[in-house]
């Protein structure tokens, strides 16, 4: 189906897809440059710096959690404008405090905001549609995201390379607009089932579906793969460019092509893949970006990465939300999705915490190691996947070209080996 049929008579689609860019125009302002602003104007060290992001995650689980249940039970549109909210002040945090401790008590504010509203978000989309069109919707979102995100690469780049409060004060701002804007123009209730309706004791039977938390565990190590990127390539250009900074055009190189080229995969590679396929190229991708960084020494070189890097992104990421929604129940949606947001949570503060001492331990990215490390991982979760592939229950997800016209029930999604025959 066209992109522009599925976004024809969906207004709250749309409206959400707005609020999708905005809150990335606010995020991506910061995250380029978040390693470098604490290393350079708050002196922490690597292994400080990837603690702090590691809080981050950490808290984000937590607002996953909240954010996921609250969700199904209050209505999406207040999670969403509430993370949003919590958010813009955790921003204003970077912007004023300096000490360490004031620092992490900043990014648990933050991480909060970030959990309660991403659930809701890819909860919210995948009731807005129907099942054999939420692959597109996935990939509209990541399409919405990069457009946010090209323009704040950009206007770094551009205008906020040598102020860095206002980088904070803006991005700030614009989570407050997202907020805002959620309140008044998104749809209250929780699509099309009823808000309360779920009983506390049914969370527990959701929880029993054993092939939604084995492949969210997997997830773990694609996400702590995938945090590297914005972790490692900062750092990496602060210490052989003359102004690490000017790596934030990166992003808006890279948000380009997803706009570009996303549809093209989804079309073309994920829908004609298995799922679990599909992840695993994405990791190589990854895998091998990170480890060409040891040969960076030019911007060139580093946009050269970040277009590895984003053609590993383009295929695990509307593939991951796709499969989540194939396991989940309709009326389960904003916990499954808050449930899978604690894993890639789990997966990116192991991810950051590590990177960060395996980067300082290597005098500071000199050595070849933690590159090679990063290379055999993307590898070592390709097979990983394959493997994976092969157990029977999770024959569940398919490519979204053989997704069912509705979602499976919790009962056949915990207890039914085999719900969805090929075909």
């Amino acid at each position: 189906m066209p992109t522009h049929s599925i976004l024809k008579g969906n207004k709250p689609l749309l409206s959400l897809l707005v609020v999708v860019f905005i809150t990335h125009l606010g995020s991506y302002l910061v995250l380029p440059v978040l390693p470098i602003l604490l290393k350079v104007e708050t002196g922490l060290t690597a292994a400080q710096i990837g603690f702090t992001l590691a809080v981050i995650s950490v808290f984000m689980q937590v607002g996953s959690v909240v954010g996921g249940v609250s969700a199904d039970r209050t209505g999406r549109r207040f999670i969403i404008a509430l993370g949003a909210l919590i958010r813009a002040g955790g921003l204003i945090g970077f912007a004023y405090f300096s000490t360490y401790s004031l620092i992490l008590l900043t990014a648990a504010v933050s991480g909060l905001g970030l959990g309660l509203n991403a659930p809701s978000t890819k909860a919210f989309i995948s009731s807005l549609v129907k099942a054999d069109m939420r692959s597109t919707a996935f990939s509209l979102r990541g399409i919405f995201a990069n457009i946010g995100m090209a323009i704040a690469g950009l206007t770094v780049f551009a205008l906020f390379t040598n102020n860095s409060r206002l980088i904070f004060i803006t991005a700030a701002v614009i989570y407050l607009g997202a907020s805002m804007i959620s309140w008044f123009f998104l749809p209250a209730g929780c699509g099309d089932e009823n808000c309360g309706e779920v009983k506390w004791n049914e969370y527990r039977q959701a929880l029993k579906n054993i092939p939604f938390l084995m492949f969210v565990i997997a997830t773990i190590f694609v996400w702590a793969l995938y945090v590297q990127f914005a972790l490692v390539l900062p750092l990496r250009a602060e210490n052989v460019l003359a102004n690490g900074k000017a790596i934030s055009i990166i992003w808006t190189i890279n948000s380009i092509t997803v706009i570009l080229v996303q549809t093209l995969i989804t079309k073309n590679i994920i829908r004609n893949i298995h799922p679990l396929t599909a992840v695993g190229l994405g990791t190589v991708c990854i895998g091998l970006s990170l480890g060409s960084l040891y040969f960076a020494n030019t911007l060139f070189f580093f946009v050269f990465a970040g277009l590895i890097f984003i053609t590993g992104e383009m295929l695990i990421m509307p593939t991951l939300d796709t499969s989540i929604s194939q396991l989940a129940a309709a009326k389960f949606l904003g916990m499954f999705f808050g449930l899978a947001s604690v894993f890639t949570g789990i997966g990116e503060a192991i991810g950051n915490s590590l990177g960060g001492r395996l980067f300082e331990f290597a005098d500071g990215g000199q050595s070849a190691v933690p590159y090679v490390t990063y290379a055999i991982a993307g590898v070592g979760i390709f097979v990983g996947m394959q493997l994976l592939r092969r157990w029977k229950p999770l024959s569940i997800i398919q490519p979204p070209k053989l997704t069912p016209t509705a979602a499976p029930n919790i009962d056949a999604a915990t207890s039914h080996p085999n719900p969805i025959e090929e075909g």
